[in-house]
């Protein structure tokens, strides 16, 4: 049996737009939380904590390109997504 929004708003004595601003922070949140640890947990890898620390192992030829890429390209991905989403935090918490 599926419960909807205004079920959730009653209960908790909240307005339907809150308890909607509330879950979708609490999403971007998570999803923020998801995608930090996946990128911390790629560059651990290479014992390294950022994008910029892969690119200067492949450029003083640390370690070879084709080795990294895979990784270095999903590291990319998430620090661009975690940072858009930190983007929009701000606009959640002014929705009306």
């Amino acid at each position: 049996m599926a419960t909807d929004i205004h079920q959730i708003a009653r209960e908790l004595a909240m307005s339907e737009e809150q308890v909607a601003r509330e879950a979708l922070r609490a999403l971007v949140r998570a999803k923020i939380h998801a995608y930090d640890a996946e990128r911390r947990a790629r560059c651990a890898k290479f014992g390294v904590a950022s994008l910029q620390e892969m690119d200067a192992l492949i450029r003083v030829g640390a370690i070879a390109e084709d080795e990294i890429l895979d990784d270095f390209q999903n590291v990319d991905y998430l620090t661009t997504r975690v940072a858009r989403l930190q983007q929009l935090l701000p606009q959640l918490g002014q929705m009306k």
